[in-house]
């Protein structure tokens, strides 16, 4: 008996193949172990994220992309001062684990999502690095501590070229936009960086006046944290 399978058979069993390794391949939220992790307000924006219909991690979209209308986005750009080289810092950001980089008073880093490795990374576990498509779930404290928010975002674009990092807030979140960390020389030995954000919610209110302050005491957490995890070492 013959047991090659005809040439139209084989194409629809490739086909069949090639769906079932690329469902597997997609990680689902459900699957997360929320007990490892600590912030409450991560944890309920995960659920709600199910609820709407978001069903894997590669589902969250970043909010900006080329095509993305900005014109009517709030804008702020910050700078800040290290004294070690571009070339050291950029590698930290490259480097560091964000349960370090984000953590502090107003930020605090829940979980990170790999689309490499397809894993959930947790802040005791090993980190991989800064990837293009990487998910960071970070809890943002604001008016000390009472109130308490989840923020999700995509790493967009890592520029090795120009030393910047472009990262988005996930279009299913209830802020859109995004944030650029660029490093340059400042012709000292040290490096100066440019952290430039656009965004827009549906309160006007708080972006006019919250996001401002908070943002910028936010930020500076993460570029003090860089500046630690280079002196220690």
């Amino acid at each position: 008996m013959n047991h090659v399978l005809p040439s139209f058979q084989r194409y629809i069993l490739i086909i069949f193949i090639l769906i079932t390794y690329a469902s597997q391949a997609q990680t689902r939220l459900r699957d997360t172990d929320t007990s490892r992790i600590k912030q409450k307000s991560i944890r309920n924006f995960l659920k709600s994220q199910m609820d709407s219909g978001v069903v894997n991690f590669e589902d969250f979209k970043p909010s900006v992309d080329a095509q993305a209308d900005t014109s009517k986005f709030d804008s702020n750009i910050h700078h800040f001062q290290l004294q070690q080289t571009p070339a050291a810092v950029w590698n930290a950001y490259l480097t560091a684990h964000p349960a370090r980089v984000w953590q502090g008073k107003i930020v605090s880093c829940g979980l990170i999502y790999s689309p490499v490795s397809k894993l959930v990374i947790f802040p005791d576990d090993k980190y991989p690095g800064l990837e293009t498509g990487q998910i960071l779930f970070i809890e943002m404290r604001v008016l000390c501590g009472l109130v308490k928010f989840p923020v999700c975002f995509r790493i967009t674009q890592i520029d090795e070229n120009h030393h910047a990092i472009t990262f988005s807030y996930v279009s299913s979140g209830s802020s859109k936009g995004a944030q650029t960390i660029r490093l340059t020389n400042d012709g000292k030995g040290g490096t100066k960086i440019i952290h430039s954000s656009i965004h827009q919610t549906e309160n006007i209110l708080r972006d006019k006046t919250l996001y401002p302050l908070y943002h910028r005491k936010a930020i500076k957490e993460v570029h003090s944290n860089i500046n630690n995890i280079l002196e220690t070492k």
